[in-house]
């Protein structure tokens, strides 16, 4: 709006200018002073404008500059310049310090090394190399490197002296005996590995024969029992279970024959000899079952020893034999009705019926006895009243 009012007045003030002249009166033009103002602030802020961007732009870029130029000078020196820089510091201290410690070389990935191709050569089949003896060669190849090197720094600063060789030649040899006392020690374990394996094959077979005899497979059990005789004729459990195997096919004589050939090669095993004399009380062999069992066993007795000494000692009439058997038998289970019965029948047969017939009472008052038990106590009951 401001505009056109402008115009406006512009147009009137040169009709008044022309009428004015036209009538011979001279009349001073009229200025629009807001107008002029308005025109000169802007004018100028613009010229500020300028002066400001003109003067505190450089400034920060300059701010900025330095930094980027040292970045520049670092990327474009040559590396003879970096090399000359890092001999001229005080290397002195560092190089006494490296004299004085041992020396610690960086551990190397060698495998990788190796299967890394060269640019002219391209992809090289590597060789497959031992570890140790990489580490070991590796290790003595870098080591006259490394004292070259420092011979190198010692010209340069003349009051280091050079690295002694011989020590690193020391630090070397240090490196390859643990590597000869490690492999003596790997042939020490892998010697006990192979003793201990035997007994390590009869405790699987016997593992073994023993599922096999869960599961009815006797067949594989007997041929694995055998395996383990072969190797240890006086291995117990293996005759034992091979014996046991045989008699429950029914294979009566192999089982006899099994636990023969272990006393013979052992006399002292009472396993086997117990074993032995079920099958002969079996086959009616009281006799040898008495010297089987004979009174130098004693000491080792168990239930089964009492058990088998006195039923063959009254099948033999050899009944002062039995009491002695079947006395063990009510200490050891006195709940047992029958053991007091085989005792009054021994007591009956040498003519002591006072005390049979006490021992024949305390049989049926147990109970626990099958319909034959119990009517031969009652019959001898009966007999000893009138005999008495």
């Amino acid at each position: 709006m401001s505009v056109i009012n402008n115009m406006l007045k512009n147009i009137e003030q040169r009709e008044t200018k022309q009428l004015n002249i036209e009538n011979g009166i001279t009349v001073k033009p009229v200025y629009d002073i807001r107008n002029i103002a308005f025109k000169v602030i802007v004018v100028v802020i613009m010229l500020l404008v300028i002066y400001a961007a003109y003067v505190f732009l450089p400034a920060s870029t300059e701010t900025h500059s330095p930094v980027v130029k040292q970045t520049k000078n670092i990327s474009t020196k040559p590396d003879a310049l970096v090399e000359k820089q890092s001999l001229e510091k005080p290397i002195a201290l560092v190089e006494k310090q490296s004299l004085e410690k041992p020396i610690a070389y960086p551990a190397i990935n060698y495998e990788q090394l190796s299967s890394i191709p060269t640019e002219n050569q391209g992809k090289v089949k590597t060789k497959q190399v031992p570890v140790e003896q990489l580490t070991v060669e590796s290790e003595v190849k870098a080591q006259p490197v490394i004292a070259k090197d420092l011979a190198k720094k010692a010209e340069n600063d003349a009051s280091v002296k050079a690295p002694d060789v011989k020590n690193t030649q020391n630090v070397s040899n240090d490196i390859i005996k643990p590597t000869k006392k490690a492999q003596q020690k790997n042939v020490m374990v892998k010697s006990e590995v192979v003793v201990k394996s035997d007994q390590v094959k009869q405790a699987e077979l016997l593992t073994g024969a023993k599922q096999a005899i869960q599961f009815g497979l006797y067949d594989e059990a007997i041929s694995d029992l055998n395996l383990i005789l072969i190797q240890s004729p006086l291995h117990i459990e293996a005759r034992n279970l091979l014996a046991g195997t045989y008699f429950k096919q029914q294979d009566i004589n192999s089982a006899q024959l099994v636990l023969q050939e272990g006393i013979a090669l052992n006399a002292n095993v009472l396993e086997w000899r117990i074993m032995l004399s079920k099958i002969l009380i079996m086959q009616g062999e009281y006799d040898v079952v008495l010297q089987l069992l004979s009174a130098e066993f004693e000491s080792q007795a168990n239930l089964d020893f009492w058990v088998l000494q006195g039923t063959a000692a009254q099948s033999a009439s050899q009944h002062k034999q039995a009491l002695n058997s079947f006395k063990h038998l009510t200490q050891l289970q006195p709940s047992q009705a029958k053991w007091w019965l085989a005792l009054a029948t021994s007591k009956d047969a040498l003519g002591e019926y006072l005390d049979a017939k006490q021992l024949y009472k305390v049989a049926l008052d147990l109970g626990g006895l099958n319909t034959a038990m119990t009517q031969h106590a009652l019959q001898r009951l009966v007999a000893l009243k009138e005999a008495v």
